[in-house]
């Protein structure tokens, strides 16, 4: 009886090890995907907020946009960024560190900010931005969802998008807006007398088609827009306080201030 018991107590002792194993392995595996669902859940959060507080500066895809903030979304940000700036912690850390309290200075001369304020604000909470840190983390996490693409990892297909129609009547009256509210304080129409900050755009549309050789009037108009810097008008070469594009446009807007001004030739 005495070796039986002691047979009973060990079957028993090696089946509980086996459960306690087996629920072991399913509660990792519970882990993993909770993390995996955390993750997933921080990067979509940081989607919605980078396209709220970032994407009018580096662009809706992290493309970059002209002179306002650089790219986040190409091949040099993951493999050159932190050894440009001599950041020795990781790159995620890097930009949570940028986000939280912004860049007084400009690495790179094109985004040398206006003059009068830091290239790039302090966005959190207790530096007197609107982010918590959670939120400032999100934003991390989704800049850094751009890895994949960026080094060739993963290659999306280009889906080609059909072009605006920049002669459709209701995009040329947003784009007048645009221009009336953004840009008039600096450039002047004729039928719209405006600052003297800029010079005059009457007769864009033709002027502009052969002021930079290989570039359209259409790219030549966003050009200026985006990259004030690029074609200097004769006698503005010499800014002033009130000199220099300060309008900050979506693409949405950029695309029918663009339409607005092809037209008025």
């Amino acid at each position: 009886m005495e070796g039986r018991e002691r047979r009973r107590l060990t079957f028993l002792g090696l089946a509980l090890c086996c459960l306690l194993f087996i629920v072991g392995q399913q509660e990792e595996r519970r882990l993993e995907a909770a993390a995996a669902v955390q993750a997933g859940e921080a990067v979509v959060t940081g989607a919605r907020l980078y396209s709220e507080n970032c994407r009018k500066c580096h662009g809706s895809r992290g493309e970059g946009l002209g002179q306002l903030g650089p790219a986040l979304a190409d091949q040099h940000f993951f493999t050159g960024r932190m050894a440009e700036v001599g950041w020795l912690l990781d790159l995620d850390q890097y930009v949570a560190a940028t986000v939280a309290g912004g860049r007084m200075m400009a690495t790179r001369p094109l985004y040398a900010g206006n003059g009068t304020t830091a290239v790039m604000p302090p966005w959190a909470l207790d530096q007197g931005g609107p982010l918590r840190v959670d939120e400032i983390i999100a934003i991390s996490r989704f800049v850094m969802h751009w890895r994949a693409t960026a080094l060739g990892t993963i290659i999306l297909p280009v889906i080609d998008l059909p072009p605006a129609d920049r002669g459709d009547p209701a995009t040329i009256k947003a784009g007048g807006k645009v221009f009336s509210t953004l840009c008039l304080s600096c450039h002047a129409l004729p039928d719209l007398p405006g600052g003297q900050g800029g010079p005059t755009l009457a007769g864009i549309g033709v002027a502009a088609s052969g002021r930079t050789p290989g570039l359209s009037a259409t790219e030549y108009i966003r050009q200026s827009v985006l990259i004030p810097d690029a074609f200097v008008v004769e006698g503005y070469d010499e800014k002033t306080d009130t000199q220099g594009c300060g309008a900050l446009l979506s693409e949405v807007q950029l695309e029918a201030v663009t339409a607005f001004l092809l037209q008025r030739n």
